[in-house]
């Protein structure tokens, strides 16, 4: 879920927040500070100095549903200002932290008026809510609902929209949904007039590292980023090995992956960064130097007394890819082979480019290995 922070319209006056808090501060206040922000808000409600809104929202952040729902569901009755965007929210805050925030929430009670609350955002303009309701959409509804066929175009259209007015998140979640829903080869065979590519994901996870930049989303955003990249020269990847057997053209393959490469270790972040951040970074290292050195075998392959070595090394990249192949030698006699033929010809190797930073520390650390 997305907005998690200051979600509510909170009060601008220093005493006022002082006296009634923000999210944040009920999110981390003490026993003793929810019980005077509890005071100050029902007396604050009561005296129709705060909405009741704010009443609604302090108790879904608190955890008490019922209470805060029925609050929220009154002042839309009661057409107070801005009740549909407080409903919208404070569900969606509370789905978030004491509810499983999935598909599962479709069978919730208040889930079809959180829906009705979130378009009604929309239509009056509220912020952030094409964004909000689309995630919402994208969230409770997998393409394996029968629902989803009639969903999906309503979903984008939220999404068009929000990503073109830079809203919080839009990008980020629209080029996710793309890259994991709309690009499946499942989602293909359901609805092919809505499928797109995976490729169209990459404007808006661009869109996303910018949109998101010095916000608590920036981290994410790059790391989805890096994590299309390095999907992409994995396709290219298990691509090469079924052109390397067929006697294939590899250089295009090179060429596209060095490209997809070289946009990817823009992102990488070698500081402050934290295992998950590695592990995306790993990833596309990894996926980059095994191509390379598919392509290496290629050309030692050319050698005869070499294509066993060779022919064994690209089967053991993916053994999945290869279940029937009949290994003769391990992958590590293999890979030491291939080092030494490209340490002894290099300057051969590489007249027509150079290989990648991920190629050449895969080989130092074989190196350091042995």
């Amino acid at each position: 879920m997305t907005f998690l922070k200051k979600l509510f319209g909170g009060i601008s006056n220093n005493n006022a927040q002082k006296m009634y808090g923000t999210v944040d501060d009920w999110m981390h206040a003490s026993p003793n500070e929810i019980k005077r922000y509890r005071e100050n808000i029902t007396t604050g409600v009561q005296s129709k100095v705060v909405p009741p809104g704010m009443l609604g929202s302090f108790l879904m952040v608190l955890g008490e549903g019922e209470a805060g729902e029925k609050i929220l569901s009154d002042a839309i009755a009661d057409n107070i200002e801005n009740a549909d965007k407080d409903y919208s929210e404070g569900l969606s805050y509370y789905y978030v932290h004491y509810e499983n925030y999935n598909a599962a929430l479709k069978q919730n009670k208040w889930f079809k008026k959180w829906i009705d609350s979130s378009e009604k955002c929309v239509q009056q303009g509220q912020k952030n809510a094409e964004s909000r309701l689309a995630n919402i959409y994208d969230t409770c509804y997998s393409i394996k609902d029968k629902e989803f066929e009639n969903i999906v175009g309503r979903i984008i259209e939220l999404y068009e929209v929000a990503t073109a007015k830079h809203q919080s998140l839009a990008a980020l979640n629209y080029g996710s949904f793309i890259k994991n829903e709309l690009s499946s080869t499942d989602f293909k065979k359901r609805s092919p007039q809505n499928y797109r590519p995976l490729e169209d994901s990459e404007l808006y996870l661009i869109q996303a590292v910018q949109d998101e930049k010095g916000t608590d989303f920036e981290d994410s955003a790059c790391n989805i980023l890096i994590s299309f990249y390095s999907e992409l020269v994995s396709k290219n990847l298990f691509e090469s090995l079924d052109v390397y057997f067929k006697g294939g053209e590899l250089k295009t393959l090179r060429n596209q992956s060095t490209q997809i490469y070289n946009k990817g270790i823009k992102h990488f972040r070698r500081k402050n960064s934290d295992a998950l951040t590695d592990g995306f970074q790993d990833s596309l290292d990894n996926y980059m130097a095994h191509l390379e050195l598919v392509i290496l075998a290629d050309k030692l392959r050319e050698n005869k007394d070499f294509k066993d070595v060779a022919d064994n090394f690209v089967w053991q990249v993916s053994k999945k890819h290869f279940p029937n192949a009949v290994i003769t030698i391990p992958k590590d006699e293999c890979l030491n082979t291939l080092i030494s033929y490209f340490t002894e010809n290099k300057q051969a190797l590489t007249k027509d480019g150079d290989f990648s930073q991920a190629f050449y520390d895969f080989v130092d650390r074989r190196l350091a290995r042995v």
